[in-house]
């Protein structure tokens, strides 16, 4: 912060006389420089400044507190809007209007006074402009009793008495991620919309959140788990695997760590652009300088202890309102309200976008990440979350063992605890069934049972290991049996066994039996073009297979025939056709 001499050096001669006078100190020099070394020099013996603070109302005391309590200074956009503009002014308007007899705010009357300063500071998200106490006054001043302050963000609440999830998912559902890019070929850039994606989302621990699902692709290309490929005229994403591998065969709390260490540093992830309701063309906002702001503003959260989310963006809301603004501009950002298309434009839309992103940030993202524990408007600080703010050591423990199942059906039940690597070759050769949800917390205990993912040996994807270059014998079932601790199904063994000698030996076709009532309506259908190319294999004297998808073509061939064909089994009145 500048001193009284750096504040005052700028000013008309009219200005420096003006404060003088407010301070009963008559000038003697007759050189500008002069003077502002003599008035500064007045200014700031401590029994001057005693009497000035004296002839304060309380309101421009009140304001001056406000502006100690918070290292002698505050955002210019932040200050004006409590306590009120300096008008800006020339000498020959300021010899008319004289403000500081009638100053219009208590800010214009504290300038006039010279105890308070515009400044400009070099901020994480740019040059930001502040209402500051010069340096050298500050001290001089009576200070506030901040013992007694109430200077934490918010206010505690009861705990809820559950919620619907307490564990982290993130190295779950990336493991998840990467299964599906090493198993189909996709250009997994479009997954980083803020919209359903059919692909991938039914496999995630969150199947309907969007946000997360994108935050998680984003966060895997930061770490360089996948990277985008050129193949031919076309773009596809690939697992890297030199470094994908380390990081799924590594501890899931130092996955989470990792996760939770790209977010905060990513230059490409913006969470304002997936908060719910919110369009831009362009998003103006700088993300990463927005993240270091939010957990600064969480450093006075208090740990074990769960805090009211309401209460804690209002406290942003009247102390700290421009953190992702810089220089306080809420006119030039032009987001829109994604479902009416109306601008946001001034402060009146803070709740809107500065407030929602808050919401969006520990409601969502930071919970998702295992930052916070949060629902049903209030939060808690977790060992990940501290660690993050650099007020507890980073959590560090191995995880719990865990054996996969497998039983005479080829169904396989993997608990999340399983290594994320292990799960990853298990969904190489087996065909997904189902992901666990996101397991419920509740005060009186949290389960250590994260549930399972279920998955099953199908012909597809044993095959697809096959033509992949997975040997059955030696890798998959060997595989199998390490992870189930050597209770590998004998029929299993066998079933593998059989399909790698000779596949395809029993074939199951989905097919529907069409029968004739007799001999005369079968010839009738026999030589009728239209019908007779949907027939398949003959099955008794009046009887054909055909194959489920050229059902509704058979209906309606019949139908021209004039005839109203019986679909039994079927209960509805939509048939096939």
């Amino acid at each position: 912060m500048p001193s009284t001499v750096r504040a005052l050096i700028d000013y008309d001669i009219d200005l420096l006389e003006v404060i003088a006078s407010q301070w009963d100190i008559d000038l003697a020099a007759a050189d500008r420089v002069e003077m502002v070394g003599e008035l500064a020099a007045a200014m700031t013996r401590p029994e001057a400044v005693l009497d000035t603070w004296n002839r304060l109302d309380e309101p421009q005391q009140q304001a001056l507190y406000d502006l100690l309590a918070n290292d002698g200074r505050r955002a210019l956009s932040h200050f004006v809007r409590v306590y009120g503009e300096i008008r800006p002014m020339g000498p020959a308007r300021r010899e008319r209007e004289k403000p500081w007899v009638n100053p219009a705010s208590v800010t214009e009357s504290l300038f006039y006074r010279g105890l308070i300063t515009r400044t400009f500071e070099q901020t994480a998200s740019g040059m930001q402009e502040y209402i500051a106490i010069p340096a050298d006054l500050r001290p001089l001043m009576p200070q506030p009793d901040l013992t007694v302050s109430n200077t934490a963000p918010g206010y505690p609440v009861a705990p809820p008495r559950k919620l619907k999830d307490g564990h982290i998912t993130t190295p779950d559902d990336v493991a998840t991620i990467l299964a599906y890019l090493m198993i189909r070929e996709t250009n997994a850039r479009e997954w980083l919309e803020n919209r359903p994606v059919e692909q991938i989302d039914p496999y995630l621990r969150r199947p309907d959140e969007p946000a997360y699902r994108a935050l998680l692709v984003q966060l895997a290309y930061d770490l360089s788990l996948i990277k985008d490929v050129e193949v031919l005229t076309h773009i596809t994403t690939q697992v890297n695997r030199e470094v994908a591998r380390p990081w799924l065969e590594a501890p899931r709390l130092h996955q989470a760590r990792s996760l939770v260490e790209t977010w905060l540093a990513s230059g490409h992830w913006n969470d304002l652009a997936y908060v719910p309701g919110l369009e831009a063309d362009q998003w103006p906002n700088v993300a990463l300088a927005t993240r270091v702001s939010v957990m600064e503003m969480l450093q006075d959260v208090p740990a074990e202890m769960w805090w009211s989310l309401d209460g804690f963006i209002d406290h942003i809301h009247q102390n700290n309102p421009d953190f992702q603004r810089t220089g306080g501009d809420y006119n030039s950002w032009y987001i829109r309200d994604a479902y009416t298309g109306e601008l946001l434009p001034g402060f009146q839309y803070w709740e809107y976008i500065d407030g929602a992103l808050l919401r969006f940030t520990i409601d969502k993202v930071m919970n998702w990440l295992g930052l916070v524990l949060a629902g049903r408007g209030a939060f808690y600080l977790t060992p990940l979350g501290l660690a993050l703010l650099d007020r507890a050591a980073w959590p560090s423990t191995e995880d719990p063992e865990a054996r996969v199942r497998v039983d005479e059906q080829g169904m396989i039940t993997v608990p999340v605890a399983v290594e994320r690597y292990a799960r990853l070759q298990i969904a190489r050769f087996a065909s997904w069934i189902s992901s666990p949800p996101p397991s419920p917390y509740t005060t009186a205990t949290r389960s250590k049972d994260e549930g399972c993912y279920v998955y099953r040996l199908t012909s597809q994807a044993v095959e697809r290991a096959r033509a992949a270059g997975i040997s059955l014998s030696s890798h998959i079932i060997s595989f199998l049996q390490k992870q189930s601790g050597q209770s590998l199904p004998p029929n299993i063994v066998a079933m593998l066994e059989g399909w790698e000698k000779s596949p395809r030996d029993v074939v199951v076709h989905d097919v529907v039996l069409v029968t004739a009532k007799d001999l005369g309506v079968y010839e009738e259908l026999r030589s009728n073009p239209r019908i007779k190319r949907w027939l398949g294999q003959q099955i008794g004297p009046h009887a054909h297979v055909v194959k489920r998808e050229h059902m509704p073509a058979l209906f309606n061939a019949l139908r021209e025939m004039g005839i109203l064909p019986v679909f039994e089994g079927h209960d509805k009145d939509d048939r096939p056709a």
